[in-house]
């Protein structure tokens, strides 16, 4: 039987080959989809205005691997620059050695945490050779966050919701040893998208400059509104006195008490008496202030811990303070004549603020201002785009490379080199007629 034992490969060498092997093809693919497009861009372009110089080779890393490729070098009689017009055609900085869909993954990966350096060895994994360190991807990352959003058309909204927070980080080689980052978190509502509710257009502030937050927020809220006198603002926060101060600075603002925030510091206070807690929840929930109140002052001060008696009698003033706060925002809005129909309570600033904690705290990591920022706002615009969105300058006239459609599967079947060295076929004149004349019967002759 030993004549039937064969040395098998296992599951993963087949599937880790195969993977390799379609690397190299489509590898090849890519190679000749770019070309090809090049070779367009030769025919089409305007001959008057851009002369061929040169013909460069060229590599980029891809998901694919390495992937090297010529394109051609033009001169631009217009403005005496040389330019490479595919480059321009893709938005793609030929001589950035790294595709822009592996830096987005690259980018993707990072976001994700729990390091940089986790990210690197997460796509060496994934791709099969070291793509990138974890130095350059945190490069990438910082210039990417850098770089302006693109220009987005003003909406109209009658009702904007906000759910804002702070975001406390450990700063490093920074005698004040941290900061806070000032999010808020701005929507339309709420939607369905099957079974789940999401908010609806969704969008996020960072605010970084050394002004007021609500300044900051309210040239935000104008790039991307179109904000007026019948407006209304419904801002939901901690607590917190700079966000309390949102009411002063826009017209029609309604400022909601967290109550994520209010039930947790309650229960520390009330959770150990269940009938008290029960009434507690039930309060929060039906956004009944008058009812909350009415409960905790029946709470004497000898039913609180002992570790926490001193607080609770000012944080029951805290509460009396902002009663108005914990009241249904929705009452307010249908006195206006606003139809609340779909509005739903708030009180998501806590979840969004933990997608961000998850990535800067976790690991005990310490940040530089610009690090901590750069990630925010990368994480805020895969958030709101799904994707890494990136500013192309420089784009192409359309004298340079015409806008027309075109077709990838042709690009790959069409040739775009004549084929050098031997094809096994069948020569045509021995097959017709001509196959008795003189040199049919010559080359007959050279079979043997």
């Amino acid at each position: 039987m030993s004549h039937f034992t064969t040395t098998m490969p296992t599951m993963k060498e087949i599937e880790q080959w195969i993977f390799r092997k379609m690397q190299e093809e489509f590898a090849r693919a890519m190679k000749q989809v770019l070309e090809a497009l090049d070779q367009q861009i030769l025919e089409q372009r305007d001959r008057e205005r851009y002369r061929v110089k040169d013909e460069r080779e060229t590599s980029v890393n891809t998901v694919f691997g390495n992937v090297r490729f010529k394109r051609r070098l033009y001169c631009d009689r217009r403005s005496g620059k040389h330019v490479y017009l595919l480059d321009q055609l893709l938005q793609f900085e030929g001589r950035g050695k790294v595709s822009p869909h592996l830096e987005e993954t690259a980018i993707a990966f990072a976001s994700q945490g729990p390091s940089y350096r986790d990210s690197a060895k997460r796509l060496e994994q994934l791709l099969g050779y070291n793509v990138l360190s974890h130095q350059a991807i945190r490069e990438k990352l910082m210039e990417r966050a850098q770089q302006p959003m693109p220009a987005v058309k003003r909406r109209a909204a009658r009702v904007l919701f906000v759910e804002v927070d702070g975001l406390y980080t450990k700063l490093q080689r920074s005698k004040k040893g941290g900061m806070e980052n000032a999010i808020a978190v701005v929507h339309e509502g709420w939607e369905k998208n099957g079974k789940r509710v999401q908010l609806k257009n969704k969008q996020h502030y960072l605010h970084t400059s050394g002004g007021d937050f609500w300044e900051g927020f309210g040239d935000f809220l104008v790039e991307r509104y179109e904000i007026d006198e019948n407006t209304w603002l419904v801002v939901n926060g901690d607590g917190a006195a700079w966000i309390g101060e949102c009411t002063s600075y826009f017209h029609q603002c309604l400022y909601m008490l967290d109550r994520f925030h209010v039930a947790r510091d309650l229960k520390r206070f009330v959770g150990h008496l269940p009938q008290v807690w029960e009434t507690v929840r039930r309060s929060l929930a039906k956004q009944d202030a008058a009812a909350l109140m009415a409960v905790l002052e029946g709470v004497s001060e000898q039913e609180i811990a002992e570790e926490n008696r001193k607080d609770w009698k000012p944080y029951k003033r805290f509460l009396k303070r902002h009663e108005k706060h914990l009241d249904d925002y929705r009452k307010t809005l249908q006195a206006k004549g606003i139809d609340t129909s779909g509005m739903r309570p708030m009180g998501s600033a806590e979840s969004q603020m933990r997608i961000f904690a998850k990535r800067t705290k976790r690991g005990g990591y310490s940040w530089s201002e610009r690090g901590v920022r750069a990630m925010l706002r990368t994480m805020m615009r895969i958030q709101e785009a799904g994707t890494v969105v990136r500013t192309v300058e420089g784009q192409a006239s359309k004298q340079a490379t015409p806008q027309q459609s075109i077709n990838m599967r042709q690009l790959l079947k069409n040739v775009t080199q004549p084929v050098k060295g031997c094809i096994a076929g069948m020569i045509r004149m021995l097959q017709g007629p001509k196959q008795s004349s003189t040199t049919g019967m010559a080359l007959k002759a050279l079979r043997g």
